[in-house]
């Protein structure tokens, strides 16, 4: 098999890997997985989870790519960091697996994408791409897409993991008009992205990218906790005027942003985390201790009348990105802005 095997790109996802394999030998995905015995460990979503140590050793022999490789390409690359207490044999605990991916800050169902990534590597994906940490492109310098731009539905990962090239939406308003649905169709690669004009919000992504590759500073472990917190309390009397990037204020605003609030998965929207990530950034620019950001926060939310705490499930409080241990959270509880509880939210 090794005369046929389509190396991996840098940081490519297994999943994005295997079905680009697949269709390079013109065989079903499904038929790779079984040369490749990755069908014995569950799913390929599963093995995108995280390989086991005889799985990794047979892809090794099949195709030659190293286990370390091998490894990197599935998410247990973030245990460490990005998503905690990721289960260590999630091929035979899936009432485990169920629920670390009910609570855990992953995009694993809800696609999202770059269009010109993916003209350019043929359909092939980064595993960072799954993480609701990677707001940005900063090859091309766009926000990343998460809805189809024709119907604004969002686009979810298929059959293996795929990322599907064609907007698979049911389309209400044709069956209204004429009395049958039919898929939107549209392809996610015409998605036209939307430009970051602000310089620094890439080097947030930077920053992030480098806590996410596990070589952070002590600066950027702390500006990961507190983008972590602000992705859920964000509001716009926390956006500069002057300097922002306007979409993320009129982001903020528009009802499309308070509904994805609303549905309490706040962090699946790339301009939000973005905006989380800005006023991070400006709350610790004079080096304030974790008392003084949360008094902050206070003082601006109550700015835009956000009065009611943020309630943050304990769930989520455990397995979300660096909210647990977070000096800033501890604080925000002490003065009400957040409560934690028992709250069944997805």
């Amino acid at each position: 098999m090794n005369d046929a095997v389509l190396q991996p790109l840098d940081g490519e996802s297994l999943a994005s890997w295997v079905n680009a394999m697949a269709k390079h030998r013109e065989v079903e995905t499904a038929a790779l997985l079984r040369e490749l015995h990755l069908h014995r460990d569950g799913a390929l979503s599963m093995a995108q989870t995280r390989l086991s140590e005889p799985a990794a050793r047979r892809v090794h022999r099949e195709t030659g790519v190293g286990e370390a490789v091998l490894h990197e390409m599935t998410l247990a690359r973030y245990a460490g960091n990005a998503l905690p207490h990721l289960p260590l044999t999630p091929w035979t605990d899936s009432a485990a697996v169920a629920q670390w991916s009910s609570s855990a800050w992953l995009s694993d169902h809800r696609a999202r994408w770059c269009a010109q990534c993916l003209r350019k590597n043929g359909f092939r994906w980064p595993l960072r791409w799954m993480l609701p940490w990677t707001f940005a492109c900063l090859e091309h310098r766009v926000f990343l897409a998460t809805e189809c731009i024709r119907c604004l539905s969002p686009v979810h990962y298929g059959r293996h993991s795929t990322l599907p090239r064609l907007c698979d939406a049911r389309v209400d308003e044709r069956r209204h008009t004429y009395g049958y649905d039919e898929r939107c169709e549209y392809p996610i690669t015409l998605h036209r992205p939307l430009p970051v004009t602000d310089d620094s919000l890439l080097v947030h992504q930077e920053r992030i990218n480098a806590w996410l590759d596990g070589h952070p500073t002590a600066g950027d472990r702390q500006f990961a906790s507190l983008t972590a917190v602000m992705i859920m309390l964000v509001t716009p009397a926390m956006m500069r005027r002057r300097s922002e990037d306007p979409a993320l204020l009129c982001h903020l605003r528009s009802r499309r942003g308070l509904g994805l609030t609303q549905e309490r998965v706040p962090w699946t929207d790339p301009l939000r985390i973005a905006a989380a990530a800005s006023a991070a950034n400006r709350l610790l620019c004079s080096n304030p201790s974790a008392s003084e950001v949360a008094m902050r926060i206070v003082d601006m939310r109550s700015l835009d009348y956000r009065e009611a705490p943020w309630r943050l499930d304990v769930m989520e409080w455990a397995y979300g990105s660096a909210l647990r241990p977070n000096p800033y959270v501890d604080e925000l509880v002490r003065r009400g802005v957040i409560t934690i509880g028992s709250f069944a939210y997805r």
